[in-house]
């Protein structure tokens, strides 16, 4: 991220690793460095995709959809079929009993139910 004058800046999975929200402002910040550029982000987050001006869904190395985020999750579509089986799957997993729950704070490990 330190050459500025860029007119493509190609992130593969740029921020994988970091939580949501930081992810979010490491996006927000690329798109300041480079306002005048093309920003090429590849993910496989669809959820992370949703502020993004423009979308290409990529299966078997061909684009089978290519649109705006917001007109693709609003209607049938397979990035709206992605976005649904993101939820359905952090949903499951958030509330799955299977789960141990394990809580560091402070230098102390404890397990919550």
């Amino acid at each position: 991220m330190l050459q500025g004058n860029v007119r493509l800046a190609l992130l593969d999975e740029p921020f994988r690793g970091l939580d949501r929200g930081q992810r979010r402002r490491f996006h927000a910040n690329a798109r300041l460095w480079w306002p005048d550029a093309t920003l090429l982000c590849v993910t496989h987050d669809a959820a992370e995709t949703l502020s993004f001006n423009r979308v290409l869904v990529v299966e078997g190395g061909r684009i089978v959809e290519d649109g705006s985020p917001g007109l693709l999750a609003s209607s049938a579509s397979r990035y709206r079929d992605l976005l649904n089986a993101e939820d359905s799957l952090r949903t499951e997993l958030w509330t799955a009993d299977w789960w141990r729950r394990i809580h560091i704070e402070a230098g102390l490990v404890s397990e919550r139910s």
